[in-house]
């Protein structure tokens, strides 16, 4: 069963659907390569193998490791009727705390993590700082867009530099704008992303 939307836990029985989560988020977050194959068929479902190799300039036989990784986290289904197999997903979710201290695993922050083989200042951010900074990161790209805050704001909440603020920030624009374009979010924005910056991100959105 694929792990959907998994609240906190709670007594109708939603225990066992936050550890599922938890396991598969531990698991994608560990490996870049995973959590991008997971964005490709989270952006484009229902698709196949072969389309996320196209997609992705991927080799079918790591295609199919890392699908089949997926497959076994049980965050990746074949609902295929057909010859090929036909896979989805759904957004999965982790809340992680109470109140103000509470933050959320999701999707744009598996695919910020898997950007990070491609777009190289996201690697470096995620070598100076790690992952729970990236999450941060993610979170105050969202502000900035959105007019909450300045990047120079960005840089005092980071905790970074203006400069080093700039560069992320900058980096993650295009993957949240495309997420929004693709209907996984609704962020309304105060500051535009340029559709050329929307195609130059490491993922593919094809179903418009």
């Amino acid at each position: 069963m694929v792990v959907t939307n998994a609240p906190a836990a709670d007594e109708n029985g939603s225990k066992e659907g936050t550890a599922r989560s938890f396991i598969a988020a531990s698991e994608i977050l560990v490996n870049p390569d995973i959590a991008r194959v997971y964005t490709d068929i989270l952006l484009n479902q229902p698709t196949t193998n072969s389309s996320i190799e196209r997609r992705l300039d991927l080799a079918g036989s790591t295609t199919s490791m890392r699908v089949g990784k997926l497959k076994n986290l049980d965050i990746v289904e074949d609902v295929s009727s057909g010859k090929e197999s036909q896979l989805r997903t759904d957004s999965l979710f982790l809340p992680v705390g109470e109140g103000e201290t509470r933050i959320l695993f999701d999707p744009l922050t598996i695919a910020a993590y898997g950007a990070s083989g491609e777009v190289s200042e996201i690697e470096l951010f995620l070598d100076r700082h790690g992952k729970a900074k990236l999450l941060m990161a993610v979170e105050q790209t969202r502000a900035y867009l959105s007019g909450e805050v300045t990047r120079r704001g960005a840089a005092d909440r980071l905790n970074v530099d203006e400069i080093e603020a700039i560069s992320i920030t900058q980096a993650l624009e295009p993957i949240i704008a495309l997420f929004v374009k693709a209907g996984l979010i609704d962020d309304s924005f105060e500051h535009d992303v340029h559709d050329r910056k929307i195609r130059n991100t490491p993922y593919v959105f094809e179903q418009e």
